[in-house]
């Protein structure tokens, strides 16, 4: 039957949480996957931890590479994969042991080429708490189109761009040339946005396969000014991409218009964490609503600016 699906595991500096992670992985109910360990420059046991469960199990490849980031070992696991789908882990996060198997014939079934589940935030107590939850009515479909899924489904409030609750055909990654932007965090943000707009159909499941660990020391929690520059960028990416997009997709321009200004909320509050009152973005933001909307006056500007920073979102 060959490798149906590849499992991407970008890895830096996780002793404490790997085995976790990679027992969960190589204890799938479904056979018929590879297993790639991007090891990105760790200097802790993480390397001799992946190495011995190698030694135990065959579909696992490593691949070792100075620190580069997550963005670029996920883009190496991408072009190394030879599985018909992909899946992504983080290397301190579990899944379930029927994950794939539960994916897998779900995508199968409805034929899309992205198939998204449910996540739970996994905290240091052993707790589990449910964050993001399938709407019901999308769930009964069989297939949606990716104008359909911004409009109808990317505007609810529980909708996270998280890269593990996406299951995609590698084709369609490849052929786009969707990769991870380096350099930045937030980098979910940016790629899932990226493979709704390229996806022709999008299923969903209700199913809450994947923990995700929550860390003081993670990434999320990293340098502030780091956090601001990396908002901002995803942010004019996303302008960018809008800028391209067709006539037809009103919808789907509305909703990235609404990613952009939730942006901007985040970096308000990060700038109100650091007590830095100065952010040189905000004038890019200014002129982004005037080409929004071009009768905007100024003050009519400024108010809806005040609005996006102390909306309660």
């Amino acid at each position: 039957m060959g490798k149906k699906v590849s499992i991407i595991v970008p890895i830096y500096n996780v002793e404490d949480y790997l085995e976790e992670c990679l027992s969960s992985i190589i204890n799938q109910t479904f056979e018929y996957i590879e297993i790639i360990l991007i090891n990105d420059g760790s200097t802790d046991r993480s390397f001799e931890i992946m190495k011995d469960f190698a030694k135990k199990d065959n579909r696992i490849k490593i691949i070792s590479q100075q620190n580069k980031g997550v963005s670029e070992a996920r883009n190496v696991g991408i072009r190394i994969a030879s599985g018909q789908y992909i899946l992504f882990v983080d290397s301190d996060d579990i899944i379930l042991t029927n994950t794939v198997e539960t994916l897998y014939n779900k995508i199968i079934q409805t034929n899309s080429d992205v198939l998204l589940g449910n996540v739970l935030h996994y905290y240091p107590d052993g707790s589990k708490v449910l964050v993001c939850k399938r709407n019901e009515i999308l769930n009964n479909l069989t297939c949606i189109s990716s104008e359909d899924f911004f409009t109808k489904y990317m505007g609810e409030k529980d909708f996270l761009m998280l890269v593990y609750l996406f299951f995609c055909k590698r084709e369609l990654i490849v052929e786009k040339k969707i990769f991870f932007k380096k350099g930045i965090i937030y980098e979910d943000e940016l790629w899932c946005v990226q493979i709704l707009l390229n996806a022709n159909s999008i299923s969903v499941i209700d199913f809450n396969y994947y923990s995700y660990r929550q860390r003081e020391d993670s990434l999320t929690h990293s340098d502030i000014n780091f956090r601001i520059k990396s908002s901002f960028i995803v942010a004019r990416e996303y302008n960018k991409i809008v800028i391209k997009l067709k006539e037809d997709r009103q919808g789907t321009k509305r909703l990235i218009y609404t990613r952009i200004f939730f942006l901007l909320f985040i970096i308000h509050n990060l700038l109100q964490e650091a007590d830095k009152p100065v952010f040189s973005g905000y004038e890019y933001f200014s002129k982004l609503l005037i080409e929004i909307y071009p009768e905007l006056p100024y003050s009519l500007q400024r108010k809806y600016l005040t609005t996006v920073l102390y909306a309660k979102i």
